[in-house]
């Protein structure tokens, strides 16, 4: 079934009926190296061990006694391991002293690797067992043994009692059953305090114990962990709550930006946008006017003679307003330097219009000669055409005003 080396190492390890757990995990990273399935691989080796123990079993009785693997290991082979084993250990020079000597007997390596941890691993079992019978009970207190027949901790001097191992007990149960509801999300602060009562209680009368001590550590991370999944837990659980209040919220945005998209749309409109320039200055929003008659000229091929008279109509709510500035501000001053085109006579009639509003107003003569002074700044001293020469406007305009 599969390839040669692997199937000597499998009957190898199956040859005393037995399959320790070292010679599994070796089986599995060999079969593991080779791409073969962890799960398929474990269902025939059980499958193998089965039909080996029934093939000892129908052997004579004393061939169906584990033994070591007959004729895979020769006795005096396995006579050096019984001797390296007399301390309980092989240590890693008298392993390679073994697998030397194996490789000059001409076997197989990997088989008598196998061979050594099988015995290697019988041997601390058998250590365990005995050293386990010496040791009797543990205390619950502080984890050190205690002989048979004594109901007193040399150790720690806590009285034994089937009742102290009970109660030790009963605290675990219930701070594990506090501890699946915790990250089961049941209840959540109830459960979290139930978990921290009853490690409170177990650390501080047995705190001592280290097996108790490692115990504990992993409850908190445990603890810490469900108490993270419960944050993240507990906003999914208002997102459903409150679903339909949020679709809502969703939908009133949508729709907001629906009608945002719609208004933004005039830019590209000059019937919108005239209508929304008049009706800012109807309501004295001229900055807003000023605004949508801006994002109206900043594309391509629209200007704003597109919009028909809403300049003029915005010039005259500036004049008004008394802000002249933003007035000459929509004119070209090079252009009336040079007395080129209607620029000059544009700016001339903006300024009788400023001095008919500064009258209006009731302001002095001295302030209007200034206004005029300051405004024909913009004409040349000797312009092209003599008409717009600035001592000649300037004069034109005290004559008009009155100065």
């Amino acid at each position: 079934m599969y390839n040669e080396k692997l199937e000597a190492l499998i009957t190898a390890a199956l040859a005393d009926g037995v399959l320790t757990d070292k010679e599994k995990n070796l089986l599995f990273k060999k079969a593991e190296a080779m791409g073969i399935d962890r799960d398929e691989f474990e269902l025939v080796l059980e499958g193998r061990l089965a039909k080996r123990k029934k093939e000892m079993e129908a052997q004579a009785p004393q061939a169906a006694k584990p033994a070591k693997k007959e004729g895979a290991i020769p006795q005096e082979l396995d006579d050096l391991i019984k001797e390296y084993l007399t301390d309980g250990i092989i240590s890693a020079k008298e392993r390679q002293v073994l697998l030397n000597k194996a490789q000059a007997l001409g076997l197989n390596v990997d088989e008598v690797d196998l061979y050594i941890d099988a015995q290697q691993q019988k041997a601390d079992q058998a250590v365990a067992a005995a050293v386990n019978k010496r040791r009797g009970k543990t205390c619950p207190y502080c984890g050190s043994s205690i002989p048979d027949l004594t109901d007193k901790c040399p150790n720690c001097g806590g009285n034994i009692t089937p009742e102290a191992s009970k109660e030790l007990e009963e605290i675990f149960e219930h701070l594990e059953t506090a501890l699946v509801n915790f990250k089961a999300g049941e209840d959540v602060e109830k459960n979290k305090a139930e978990v921290e009562r009853y490690a409170r209680k177990a650390r501080m009368y047995y705190g001592n114990n280290p097996k108790i001590q490692r115990l504990l550590d992993e409850v908190e991370t445990e603890a810490e962990a469900a108490e993270a999944d419960a944050r993240k837990n507990y906003w999914i659980k208002i997102l459903i709550k409150y679903k339909f209040i949020i679709i809502g919220i969703i939908i009133a945005i949508i729709i907001a930006a629906f009608f945002t998209i719609r208004a933004n749309k005039a830019e590209f409109d000059a019937g919108k946008t005239t209508e929304l320039v008049n009706e800012a200055i109807q309501q004295g929003d001229l900055g807003k006017a000023e605004a949508l008659i801006s994002a109206y000229t900043s594309h391509k091929k629209q200007y704003e003679g597109d919009l028909g008279n809403v300049r003029e109509s915005l010039n005259n709510a500036y004049l008004e307003a008394g802000d002249f500035d933003k007035v000459y501000n929509t004119l070209d001053i090079d252009y009336i330097r040079m007395c080129i085109g209607d620029e000059a006579q544009k700016y001339y009639d903006l300024t009788c219009k400023c001095i008919d509003i500064l009258k209006k107003k009731g302001k002095s003569n001295s302030e209007i000669r200034s206004f005029i002074d300051r405004k024909c700044e913009a004409y040349e001293e000797n312009a092209y055409e003599k008409q717009w020469n600035k001592d000649r406007v300037i004069k034109r305009l005290y004559k008009y005003a009155g100065v």
